[in-house]
């Protein structure tokens, strides 16, 4: 006799349920990882926006606390024209050149008279740029005219000096002129380190191409305060003898907008003491 079978099957509204649950579930879960994925990719470019800040801020604070460095003490002009609230523009010898007359004192050098003189070493030294000689209460500023290095040998134009004829008593150091430039570049909001080795004209000196530093940057302010605390406007009388600290203000955003379309920014502050002012 036949029998008829009753297999386990499942219904056309089973299906359907089913699909419907397992849809809803993949739609929750891919909706949780592009939530999660949007925070991840919104925390690193916050992160990114405020590790910039602070990197771009250290870098300034490390230039600025060599503000005078291997330029003799009583040079006051450590800060050069063209500083103001929005670019930075210093006296600092980024080379770190720097060595001593051999010749036994008295030295007498002249303004405008060239000079012969021999030193301990010659390296980084070169024809066409500027150097101060100098020793404590007595300096010369001059240009290097030519460079012997195997008679260590330094042929030198005085341009500058404490007196029209300086007497150095003891063996002076000579070193190079340098200068350090930061600045905000508005058209591509980013902020820019600059060196220059021709410094003949102070003013103006020869700026090397610059470098980026940091890119997404809205505002970069430079604040400058004497030993009291109290602000000092720059080209003022005496600011640059008065100047004990500069302060720097960096704002920056993230290089994208987050996931929400906004931009947010991170502000940072950082107050530096030119060490070698702080010296003088």
């Amino acid at each position: 006799m036949y029998k008829k079978s009753h297999s386990a099957a499942f219904s056309l509204i089973e299906v359907l349920v089913a699909t419907a649950i397992t849809v809803g579930t993949g739609a929750a879960i891919f909706q949780l990882f592009h939530q999660n994925e949007r925070i991840f990719r919104d925390q690193a470019l916050i992160v990114e926006m405020q590790q910039a800040a602070r990197m771009v801020a250290s870098t300034i604070a490390d230039d600025i606390r060599i503000a005078g460095q291997a330029i003799p003490p009583d040079i006051d002009d450590v800060l050069l024209p063209g500083s103001d609230t929005s670019r930075l523009n210093m006296r600092a010898g980024f080379s770190a050149t720097e060595t001593n007359v051999t010749a036994l004192p008295p030295l007498s050098v002249a303004i405008g008279t060239p000079v012969s003189i021999t030193v301990e070493n010659t390296s980084g030294f070169s024809a066409g740029r500027q150097a101060f000689l100098w020793s404590k209460g007595a300096w010369v500023r001059a240009t290097i005219n030519s460079v012997s290095g195997s008679s260590k040998t330094l042929q030198l134009t005085p341009v500058a000096g404490s007196a029209q004829t300086v007497q150095f008593t003891t063996a002076p150091a000579i070193s190079l002129d340098e200068a350090v430039a930061i600045y905000r570049d508005a058209s591509t909001n980013a902020v820019r380190r600059t060196t220059a080795t021709n410094t003949e004209d102070a003013a103006d000196p020869s700026w090397a191409p610059a470098n980026e530093l940091a890119a997404n940057v809205s505002a970069l302010v430079f604040l400058y305060y004497d030993r009291n605390g109290m602000p000092l406007t720059p080209g003022s009388p005496g600011f640059n003898s008065e100047l004990a600290a500069i302060e720097c203000r960096i704002t920056v955003r993230p290089s994208t907008p987050l996931s929400n379309g906004s931009r947010p920014t991170f502000s940072l502050s950082i107050r530096s003491l030119p060490r070698n002012l702080w010296l003088r």
